[in-house]
């Protein structure tokens, strides 16, 4: 008889990792397709269902370890987690931006320039912010930025996820006598 292996921690928090990669570049095209002004709601849609693959993913390793995960295990699966995605995302985004929709920026820095004359910016000020986020609005840049804040954001929701998640046997593990 063959002997099943469990799934690892890397396996699992690449597998949820990759749907929430995919999931998160759909949402961002929905809200791009639907010229949502406010990005807010995509966001809180990512994070929502960040917060929701992740509980996945630690039930599952759980499931396939005698349902068992410490702190550290969970923390390690979410931010795991969200670096694959963040990385999925910003890949499936530079593909997007460079070769499918390469009015993206033009357009961004646009919507930009129009929010700014509309809170009473304009002249010098408005293009010194411009100047500013012109550097962000390339596809590195967007990549760049949604790694670091995928990644950052995804540790801080691990932090939290993890510590309801969590499920130790109840032995301490220090080797410190008790005292």
């Amino acid at each position: 008889m063959k002997e099943q292996r469990t799934p690892g921690i890397s396996a699992i928090a690449a597998k949820y990792g990759l749907i929430q990669g995919v999931l998160s570049f759909i949402i961002f095209l929905a809200t791009l397709l639907a010229a949502f002004q406010h990005n807010w709601v995509a966001t809180l849609v990512s994070a929502a269902l960040l917060i929701v693959l992740m509980t996945l993913a630690h039930r599952e390793f759980k499931r396939t370890h005698d349902g068992m995960m410490t702190y550290a295990q969970g923390l390690g699966s979410g931010t795991l987690l969200a670096t694959v995605a963040s990385l999925v995302k910003c890949v499936i985004l530079y593909v997007y931006v460079t070769y499918i929709n390469t009015g993206y920026f033009a357009a961004a820095l646009r919507m930009q320039q129009a929010a700014l004359e509309q809170r009473g910016i304009t002249g010098e000020q408005a293009r010194h912010a411009l100047s500013i986020t012109a550097p962000i609005l390339t596809p590195v840049g967007i990549v760049v930025i949604t790694l670091i804040t995928g990644v950052i954001g995804g540790f801080i929701v691990a932090l939290i996820v993890s510590i309801f998640t969590q499920k130790s046997d109840g032995v301490s593990h220090d080797s410190r006598p008790p005292g």
